[in-house]
């Protein structure tokens, strides 16, 4: 039996990592996390762990070269699917992740780009309504307010905005998006595998429009 493998793609804020969570629950594929992969490495200790610990701790990008190790590590796994959650960022994340494909999957193994689109415009709502806990709760004023104002429901703690929420940060993250993703989607549009999904949407509602598309190719 053919492997499935969808890479997900959309601007912050889009939602992508939801459906991309909500798709792994239902299939039982496995769920390709970058942010997951190191935080499992570190909580194990292991030698990726340390050395990843110590740039995620200043707040800075992990080399691709670990990056894309752990990536290989998980093709491994035995899976009937995949799913890539926020990787590839760039065009030689890209490039390199195609390479990877090359000598993991089989020529029967079949790539689905599905990008979840999302005005800038309501990028710009939602990441400026999103606030944080320093436990790691996370509230929005619209969709999920907290119940006392501006503290946390579960510690009671003042509430506050992200660095990436400040609309300085949002402009910036919105046009490095832009810049990278044209030539991903590009690419995967060229090779007729990309599924695009109105992501202005309830979450109930994307989540059946990519089930919808998924069904209809036969990949579920």
């Amino acid at each position: 039996m053919s492997k499935k493998i969808i890479i997900f793609f959309g601007p912050p804020g889009s939602g992508k990592g939801t459906q991309a969570g909500m798709l792994a629950r239902i299939t039982d594929w496995k769920k390709i996390s970058t942010g997951d992969l190191f935080r499992a490495e570190i909580l194990a200790g292991t030698k990726i762990g340390k050395v990843a610990d110590k740039y995620t701790k200043v707040g800075k990008l992990v080399p691709d070269k670990i990056t894309l190790n752990l990536v290989e590590k998980s093709l491994k796994q035995k899976a009937l699917g995949f799913i890539f959650d926020g990787f590839p960022r760039n065009r030689q994340q890209l490039k390199d992740l195609l390479v990877i494909f090359k000598k993991a999957l089989k020529k029967n193994d079949q790539i689905y780009a599905i990008e979840v689109a999302v005005s800038d415009k309501e990028v710009k709502q939602r990441l400026s309504q999103r606030r944080m806990c320093a436990c790691g709760k996370v509230y929005h004023l619209v969709y999920n307010p907290p119940i006392n104002g501006g503290v946390c429901d579960i510690c009671g703690a003042k509430l506050f905005i992200r660095n990436d929420d400040k609309p300085k940060v949002i402009a910036h993250r919105l046009k490095l998006y832009h810049d990278e993703s044209k030539y991903m989607l590009g690419y995967w549009q060229k090779q007729n595998k990309l599924i695009k999904i109105g992501g202005e949407q309830s979450i109930k509602k994307i989540h059946e429009e990519i089930m919808e598309k998924l069904k209809g190719l036969k990949l579920i």
